[in-house]
């Protein structure tokens, strides 16, 4: 089957990253759009994006708040039309239908009249006039900012601290991966007493960080622990190279056979949203798979998986660079029509987890392993990103994402 290709760029990167040097203060001041709108919003969604504009920079003075409010406002203007310029230029390249002038100024307008980012224009393909009818069921990367706005009343902290967040999970009895140790300040926090390490496969990361960043497979070889750049540090000297990181170590964990088979080996992971209605129950969202593949060991970057609800089974897999493929690169296993081992229990778990350990915040994207033992919660994010989800099965707007946002803005 001809692949086909998301006009997408390799990292998915807001195309202000790789401008000239000249001109990247300028746009990095000027990404977010406006700090207004204009008008009522049409839609919920609309709505959410107004509150996020409106919610920039909240730890700030407010003279520091109202100068950026200045420099956004001038800005954008410049930003938007250099990176409208930029995607229009990718999108001929690309021989995209249609790309003629008239996208260029549909592109730049909808930057100036709704502050929606030129990349997203070319990434959800409104040059499509069926795709721009959604413009405003979507949410861009520069809403962000929104999701912190509605988390009042809630402790980032619970989510943001991986630790933290496994001692929360103990307490409501809910399956997750054992913190061992964690590390900060030169010093070992937890447990109390001195840790060992002794098993013969250990996994660390970034105590604070998202996505498994900072991960790190330990594999006990003999006296010594090496990781997978091949690097050795003898078994009594772990504990010192983990105490110059701000990371927790935990078992690894392994794949259920089902999912390994579609992996390179590293740990996949499932990701679900929920959200939380007025009747104090977690709604489904939205969801995708992250497959690891090439050199990867954790998810991230990894092939992405859109997934049926009804059946857990993937619908569409596409590469980091937007291919659409049917077939892992590396295992050459097909991924298209895999059923998922334990789906019904995962979003059952992610739901049962929101609702009675961490209902004060309004949405969470879990980050679920699919295990031989069954699903087991690895983090959650209050800052889910939504790109991947709307690359993959469209805009938000159409989920109960809507709905749920309806009820606070």
């Amino acid at each position: 089957m001809k692949s086909k290709q998301f006009p997408l760029s390799a990292t998915h990167a807001p195309q202000w990253l790789t401008a000239p040097p000249r001109f990247r203060a300028l746009i990095a001041l000027a990404q977010f759009g406006f700090p207004f709108s204009v008008g009522k919003p049409p839609t919920p969604v609309g709505r959410f994006r107004a509150l996020a504009r409106r919610s920039r920079f909240p730890e700030r003075r407010p003279a520091t708040r109202r100068l950026a409010r200045l420099v956004m406002t001038l800005s954008w203007p410049f930003g938007a039309l250099f990176t409208a310029m930029r995607q229009w230029s990718q999108m001929r390249a690309r021989a995209e239908r249609p790309h003629g002038a008239g996208v260029l100024l549909d592109m730049y307008w909808l930057a100036l009249r709704h502050s929606i980012p030129p990349p997203e224009y070319a990434i959800y393909r409104f040059n499509d006039p069926v795709r721009r009818r959604d413009v405003h069921q979507y949410v861009y990367w520069n809403d962000l900012p929104g999701l912190a706005a509605l988390r009042t009343g809630a402790d980032n902290r619970d989510v943001q601290d991986k630790d933290r967040f496994a001692a929360i999970c103990a307490a409501h009895e809910l399956p997750h991966v054992q913190t061992l140790a964690a590390f900060e300040g030169g010093r070992q926090t937890r447990p109390a007493i001195p840790f060992v390490p002794s098993a013969s496969l250990l996994w660390s990361k970034a105590l604070r960080l998202k996505g498994g960043a900072g991960g790190a497979k330990w594999t006990r070889d003999g006296d010594s622990y090496r990781d997978t750049t091949g690097r050795r540090v003898p078994a009594s000297q772990l504990v010192d190279v983990l105490r110059r990181q701000v990371c927790i170590v935990q078992p690894f964990v392994n794949n259920h056979p089902d999912v390994a088979r579609m992996s390179n080996g590293a740990l996949a992971s499932l990701r679900i949203v929920t959200g939380m209605n007025m009747a104090g129950e977690a709604e489904y969202v939205a969801s995708l798979l992250a497959l690891p593949h090439g050199t990867c060991t954790t998810s991230a970057g990894g092939v992405l998986c859109s997934i049926a609800l009804e059946s857990g089974q993937i619908r569409r897999a596409a590469l980091p660079g937007g291919e659409l493929i049917e077939r892992h690169p590396d295992t050459g296993l097909r991924i298209i029509g895999a059923e998922l081992p334990f789906w019904a229990d995962s979003v059952a778990l992610a739901q049962r987890a929101h609702a009675i350990a961490f209902a004060r915040f309004p949405f969470l994207g879990w980050d679920i392993a699919l295990t031989v033992n069954g699903a087991v919660l690895l983090e959650t994010n209050s800052g889910w990103g939504a790109l991947f989800h709307q690359m993959l099965d469209g805009p938000l707007g159409h989920t109960a994402f809507s709905r749920l946002v309806a009820l606070r803005v």
